[in-house]
């Protein structure tokens, strides 16, 4: 049944590009010029560009149509629009991407039916963060995503996805933007976005801000931000520019792990209700600092460098839902509460050369760099292996004062040296290929505690990676407004400071083919690619997490991407991800007397559901009144691993309205516009044992002025 779907689904890709063929040599003609523009649509009176270039795949500025790779692209003025806060909002603008979160306190999302935590690599202006956390909008000029292996440019860990967040740099022109939102739930948020550039071009200032305080729908679930970005460019002269960008973000969030599943159904109980103790806490500080020089020798070779430094400091205590089970005092919620004390600062550096020349009728154009950081990550673990059960039907909380026991010490420290190299070849304007490889070497070691029954075991450890990333894409354009690409590659993701022992790394490989095209004048552009991704040597964990044992998964899919301007200042953005994912091989080890082995092979992974679409349509009357509605569909999916619980299919709809006059925008976001009732995601232990509700309907407005 499974590969009867599959067959239908490749015969339809295959009809889609048949007939984008057939369209655009009827636009284009034969021997005709095959070099596109970028479309510029505007929206209000802002300019809102369907994203056509992309920096991501390549790390240099490259029309979408001419990458041999599927690369999502969001701007700002979608994000804006939409209302989105956070990047896993952004993300859902991304075909084969399910974005979610990590216990209420982080980022987390599905790339192609593999998780971000393990498989993925968030970046912030090119630069590797090392921690999940909230990645929040409010300075964030668009979201580039890569979706598959991403070592060949960036190292270890993106084995299915990368997702880089550009952030506003300075621009040279003096503005103001201001913006504040109140909405349901007591959702309090200011912006600012202030600019300053001296008359003679030489020096421009930016400065991005926010203030967030806004509690949930769910009982006891508030959460603070306070984020402050300042810019600075200074152009020494016409081909050299310095720029300093510093970040520093403080995040207080309340965990929340949902509702308990009592025999493995939700429970009939108010979905506001919290099971988790008043002292779950999340605080996070984080400092981001990045130095970019870049100088042009001349039209061929450009020289630029990047220092990065990003410091986490994460204190967190949080509250684990085992399930509800029946007791002889009624039902009961059974828990457990794990507390992080975490401290990493990574620091690094990459010098990068590029090259353009010719030989013979073939151009060139190289990027040759190398790239050296050191992560290091002290952190703390503590646990309560059960906690005091409280009722499900009348939650008291008696568990008032908690002491953790100690379970981990680590102080750990990894050094990395990479060169990489990728070389754009164009044969003609018909025919290009892009090749590229990174080798990377990594130098691990920790010092480490265990405690076991309370004694401490010195379990300490050192690991080296000595791993080579190979990436080679090919984009045949036939016409100007018709591309055909494919592409394949290999990356790898050590095992984090939580495993103990040497572990293999995990590894992924992937083949990608697809079709790129615009009609009518850039006014329609599709993206439908087809791919097959595998991951060997998948780390799983025990129940203890002292234990790991190797899998493998694959998955493979279909995904549409739809950008279009049917008519001016109305824009639709359509994205649809079909998705087969599979554990080839997996076994649950579940640590007892004795030992338990349960094998999931066969199984679908958590949160990947076979069917994502998602719909966003805008449209600005006479410049000043704008409407905008956007759908979005989930099929059923799993909560964890076992496939015992499954989340039934989600559909809802999300409304925008907003209203201009000079420099004043009001505008009112609608979230859930029919009030649905659906889980977002699922959280276990040993089994599926609870599930977060999704948030009800609920309305935000929002004042902007703009100079």
């Amino acid at each position: 049944m499974k590969s009867t779907n599959y067959t239908r689904l490749v015969t339809l890709v295959i009809c889609l590009i048949v007939l984008s063929s057939t369209a655009a040599f009827a636009q284009t003609g034969a021997g005709k010029s095959y070099v596109s523009t970028d479309t510029i649509v505007v929206v209000g009176e802002r300019e809102t560009k369907i994203p056509t270039v992309n920096t991501i795949a390549t790390k240099l500025p490259v029309a979408l149509r001419q990458t041999p790779a599927s690369v999502g692209v969001v701007t700002s003025a979608l994000i804006e629009n939409q209302g989105a806060i956070v990047v896993g909002d952004a993300l859902r603008n991304v075909s084969g991407v399910n974005s979610q979160t990590g216990f209420g306190v982080f980022d987390y999302f599905m790339i192609r039916g593999f998780e971000s935590v393990t498989s993925g690599l968030v970046l912030t202006d090119g630069a590797a963060e090392p921690e999940i956390t909230f990645y929040n909008l409010y300075n964030v000029d668009r979201v580039e995503v890569l979706k598959g292996p991403g070592a060949f440019l960036y190292g270890a860990n993106p084995l299915s996805g990368t997702v880089n967040l550009v952030r506003k740099q300075p621009i040279f022109r003096n503005f103001l933007h201001v913006g504040s939102s109140y909405g349901r739930f007591d959702s309090y948020r200011s912006t600012a976005d202030f600019g300053l550039a001296d008359a003679g071009g030489r020096v421009a200032f930016r400065l991005n801000a926010l203030w967030q305080d806004s509690k949930s729908f769910r009982d006891d679930k508030d959460n603070e931000n306070i984020s402050v970005n300042p810019a600075l460019t200074w152009r020494l002269n016409e081909k050299t520019s310095l720029t300093a960008n510093f970040e520093h973000v403080k995040s207080k969030y309340k965990p929340d792990t949902g509702l308990p599943l009592f025999n493995n159904q939700v429970p009939d109980v108010p979905r506001t209700q919290s099971y988790q103790l008043p002292s779950d806490i999340s605080n996070q500080k984080i400092l981001r600092a990045r130095l970019d020089f870049e100088t042009r020798f001349s039209e061929r070779f450009t020289l630029r460098n990047k220092f990065y430094y990003t410091d986490l400091d994460w204190q967190s205590n949080g509250t684990l839902l085992l399930g509800a089970f029946p007791s002889p005092f009624g039902t009961v919620v059974v828990r457990a509460l794990n507390a992080l004390d975490d401290r990493q600062k990574l620091a690094g550096n990459q010098l990068e050369a590029i090259l353009h020349f010719n030989t013979g009728g073939v151009r060139h154009q190289i990027l040759a760099g190398f790239e050296v950081n050191r992560l290091g990550d002290k952190f703390t673990l503590d646990v309560v292996q059960q906690l005091s059960p409280i009722s499900l039907d009348n939650p008291v909380e008696t568990a008032t004062s908690v002491t953790p026991s100690p379970f981990m010490k680590t102080d750990a420290r990894s050094i990395t040296y990479a060169p990489y190299a990728l070389n754009q070849i164009a044969f003609s304007e018909k025919l290009q290929a892009t090749l590229g490889g990174r080798f990377d070497a990594i130098d691990y070691e920790d010092t480490r505690t265990l405690f076991l029954q309370g004694f401490p075991v010195p379990a300490s450890a050192n690991r080296s990676y000595e791993k080579f990333s190979p990436m080679l894409g090919m984009v045949y354009s036939p016409t100007a407004n018709l591309s055909f690409y494919a592409n394949t590659g290999k990356a790898f993701g050590p095992p984090s400071t939580l495993v103990v022992g040497n572990v293999e790394a995990e590894e992924s490989t992937q083949y990608e083919v697809g079709a790129k095209t615009q009609f009518y004048n850039g006014k329609l552009h599709a993206t439908v690619a087809a791919y097959h991704l595998k991951k060997n040597n998948l780390t799983i964990s025990s129940s203890s997490s002292l234990a790991f044992l190797a899998g493998k998964q694959k998955s493979r899919g279909l995904e549409l991407e739809l950008m279009a301007e049917p008519v001016r200042q109305w824009q639709t953005f359509v994205a649809y991800a079909f998705t087969e994912p599979e554990l080839t091989e997996f076994i649950d080890q579940i640590d007892g007397a004795p030992t338990v082995q349960i094998d999931r092979s066969g199984n679908v992974p958590a949160f990947a559901p076979k069917h994502i679409l998602n719909v966003w349509t805008n449209k600005t009357f006479g410049n000043r009144l704008g409407l905008g509605l956007g759908g979005r569909y989930l099929s059923e999916q799993f909560i964890d691993e076992d496939n015992a619980y499954k989340i039934d299919d989600i559909f809802t709809l999300d409304a925008m309205l907003y209203y201009q006059i000079g420099n004043w925008r009001w505008s009112l976001n609608v979230k859930n516009l029919t009030d649905t009732e659906y889980e977002t995601r699922g959280f276990s232990l040993f089994y599926s044992a609870s599930v977060l509700p999704g948030s009800p309907r609920a309305i935000y407005g929002q004042m902007e002025f703009r100079l």
